[in-house]
């Protein structure tokens, strides 16, 4: 009676499900065993995943969060080259080469798809000069794409800091910070806190070498 009875209680106990590491729509799911081979960590914000220049020894995807991927520049400065989202496949390359990662990977906090946006404006500051132009650049594109309309000039949230505006242009954050007080100086815009306006979209454009007629 007690072995029956401790026979069904056993049969009774769930069965844990395997541990799902890869997300849903990750393209590595498609090959066979790649569950079993996989592991699952947990890095919390500010956590690097890996470095550039140090030597792969697998393939990361991305379950959930974002994670900022940069390069450094010859100089030493960190330029963001984007923000990897959940299901994305970071350090494919050197994962299946060995080589040397060539980009460091970092999780952020989980921004708004707004905030990918605004750093994937960064293949077209590449094109730019100067580091004025670029910053031109980015602030005339947030104001053409997310900025609204108001007595003051165009409006746009600022969702970065100096620092992550700095590494997105491939300047330091001295230089933005002193080209902000020169665009607020020449009334071109007008930052507060969380915000600026574009008072100037005409003299904007041209620092951006960009028409004013693309601000809409």
């Amino acid at each position: 009676m007690n072995v029956a009875s401790r026979a069904i209680i056993g049969d009774t106990v769930p069965v844990r499900p395997p541990i799902r590491v890869l997300p849903f729509n990750s393209p590595l799911r498609a090959i066979p065993g790649i569950n079993r081979v996989s592991r699952s960590r947990i890095f919390p914000r500010g956590a690097v995943v890996f470095h550039e220049g140090s030597i792969a020894r697998g393939v990361y995807v991305l379950s959930s969060g974002r994670a900022k991927v940069s390069i450094s520049s010859a100089d030493g400065r960190k330029v963001i080259l984007r923000i990897a989202h959940g299901g994305d496949v970071l350090g494919l390359y050197a994962g299946l080469t060995g080589r040397a990662f060539e980009a460091t990977a970092e999780m952020v906090e989980v921004f708004s798809r707004q905030f990918s946006e605004f750093v994937d404006h960064t293949r077209m500051l590449l094109l730019s000069e100067s580091a004025l132009e670029k910053l031109a650049r980015l602030i005339f594109r947030w104001g053409r794409d997310f900025g609204e309309r108001t007595g003051e000039g165009i409006r746009v949230q600022i969702l970065l800091t100096q620092e992550e505006i700095a590494q997105i242009i491939g300047a330091s954050r001295e230089t933005v910070t002193r080209l902000f007080s020169a665009l607020k100086r020449d009334k071109i815009i007008r930052v507060k806190r969380d915000a600026l306006w574009i008072r100037d979209s005409a003299a904007l454009a041209s620092l951006a070498q960009m028409s004013p007629e693309m601000c809409g």
